[in-house]
């Protein structure tokens, strides 16, 4: 009997070092402005490299057991409009990986319509852009409220301990002076995905809810 005939190994898929948009937003669940958000915030470079996809590729959603979650859906960082609101002192709006801890303080803790006793009650605050979470702060207290001309329901800002932040490439600090149980909180929120509904950018990650 004759030796038998072999197929040729398959040629393997060459490993992609870049991803388009499109192909990023498909290996992330995310539509293509959720992309973008991530590009504009620093998350991702340009070209968008295969390599950070990686890293955010494959993490569980959030959910919790008890209590709730205040989240802060956020957008990549751009300049503060002093014409439309020239008593606010921020620089910038929004997230981005450059930002210093004080930048990421005033952009990320006011102003917002919320319900200031919930927040407080909740305690922990993550702030996300496109589900994934860039920072986590304690709130300690609300420090202010103003009414803007143009609206009927008071904004609020807060005061709070920040618990972890993303870095440029993606890495995180945990502050030393973040106590133990709080740390270990920050740690399983910094590596998920979190998706609240909400009909504005602050949402509420509810207990006994499927996300």
């Amino acid at each position: 009997m004759p030796l038998p005939t072999l197929a040729p190994p398959a040629t393997p898929t060459p490993r992609l070092d870049t991803l388009t948009r499109t192909q990023a937003a498909a290996r992330l669940e995310l539509n293509p402005a959720g992309v973008d958000k991530l590009v504009r915030a620093g998350i991702l470079s340009t070209p968008i490299k295969a390599a950070e996809v990686e890293q955010l590729t494959g993490r569980e959603r959030l959910q919790v057991t008890s209590g709730a979650l205040t989240v802060l859906r956020t957008d990549a960082r751009e300049e503060a409009d002093r014409e439309k609101y020239p008593a606010d002192p921020r620089r910038w709006m929004g997230f981005h990986v450059e930002h210093s801890d004080e930048d990421l303080d005033a952009a990320s803790l006011r102003w917002w319509r919320s319900d200031p006793a919930k927040v407080l009650d909740n305690e922990l605050f993550v702030v996300t852009v496109a589900t994934f979470p860039v920072a986590v702060y304690r709130i300690l207290e609300r420090t202010d409220s103003v009414t803007r001309a143009d609206e009927d329901t008071p904004r609020h800002r807060y005061a709070g301990q920040l618990l972890a932040r993303v870095h440029p490439g993606m890495s995180v600090t945990y502050p030393q002076d973040t106590p133990g149980h709080l740390r270990l909180m920050a740690r399983q929120i910094m590596t998920s995905r979190i998706v609240v509904s909400s009909g504005g950018p602050i949402g509420y990650l509810e207990s006994g809810t499927a996300r």
